[in-house]
Parts: structure tokens; sequence; C-alpha cells
């Protein structure tokens, strides 16, 4: 069973020595009930879950780091950002601490996105919707080019912000020259091929 606060409206009428009816109005703070149940105690498919990053980023996920230092780009970590995990903020990409091996590869390659992409004057013409979408989709290219198994973690991304097909499109060419950057910054001259044949 869970509680929570509430409020109820009660009105109160009265009627004084001289035969006029008062009505007041007083707010009453009370607790309401509910139940509640645990998944185990449901049947039926398993409901759908956000995606998650896997896999082992191997030393990418360093190379990344000193890719966004070459740039001229600080990184810092803080607690303070949550619950994102990245902040890109022109010259300064914060993330969480606690991130795992992938999710640091993959947040990083997404406000490296960013930071390439939407830190120039081409951003006035964007809105946060096409900066969320280009920043995604580079961090899928980047991620699935390094081997990590990114699920439905760039879709559920993307369909957030209410990213669609018809804006990736429009943006391909964006999306394929930033994480051509990216991947030409921390491959250091291997083939895609070698890459995940390591």
């Amino acid at each position: 069973m869970l509680t929570w606060p509430s409020q109820s409206a009660m009105t109160a009428i009265s009627t004084p020595q001289n035969g006029t009816e008062e009505r007041s109005e007083e707010v009453v703070p009370g607790y309401r009930t509910c139940a509640v149940f645990d998944v185990t105690q449901t049947e039926g498919k398993p409901m759908a879950s956000i995606g998650k990053f896997q896999g082992d980023p191997r030393h990418y996920g360093e190379k990344l780091s000193a890719y966004a230092l070459s740039l001229g780009i600080r990184l810092e970590y803080s607690e303070a950002i949550r619950p994102v995990h990245g902040i890109s903020e022109g010259g300064k990409i914060t993330l969480l601490p606690d991130l795992s091996s992938p999710e640091h590869a993959a947040v990083l390659a997404h406000e490296l996105a960013h930071e390439i992409l939407h830190h120039q004057p081409r951003r006035a013409a964007t809105s946060k919707t096409i900066r969320e979408t280009e920043a995604e989709a580079v961090a899928f290219v980047v991620c699935q080019a390094v081997g990590l198994e990114t699920g439905s973690v760039a879709q559920d991304y993307i369909q957030l912000h209410r990213g669609d097909a018809k804006l990736l499109l429009e943006s391909l060419n964006y999306i394929r020259l930033v994480a051509g950057r990216i991947l030409d910054g921390i491959l250091e001259n291997q083939t895609l091929l070698e890459v995940r044949a390591a």
C-alpha cells in the first residue's frame, strides 16, 4: 500500500443568530492510500525497457577522452548534473562520474557531437530536437564502429526528443561528417574491419 499527501476543500455552512446563511471554505490536509503491486504478481509479456549500452569499449573510451582534449575541450565529472548523463557547454563536457565503461564512451561520443556540431553559428538555426537527434545518431555510429551494443538506446532517445526518420535524413550529411571526424580521431589509421577484428 502506498500513501501520499492530498488536500480536500470543505465548506462549512452556518446560520448565526441574525438568520443569514454564511459559508466558509477550509482546506483540510490528509492522506490517500492506493494499492500497489510487484511485477512478480503480473502475467504476460515483460514490459518494454529503455535500451542499455553493452559491450567492452576497450581502449576507445580513453581515446574519446584524449580526442576531446586534443580539440581543447575540458572533461569534468560531477554528480550535480544528474539526472542527465552528460552536458556539453562549448569547450567543456561534464559527465556523471559513475557511468559504466560502455555508457561513458557512448555519452562522451554524444557530447562530443554536440561540441563539434552545435557550438557554432549553425546552432541558432537548429531546434533542440535537431540537436539531440544529430548528437545521438553520431553516438550510435561511433558506438557501432567500436563494437558497443546499443540495443534500442539511440531509437528511444531520438523518439524521446521527438526526432523521426525525416529529420534523420535531413541531418544525414552532418551526422556522417561528424561521426567520420570522431572515428578518424580515435581509430588512428585503423580500418573499421581491423577494429571489429581486434
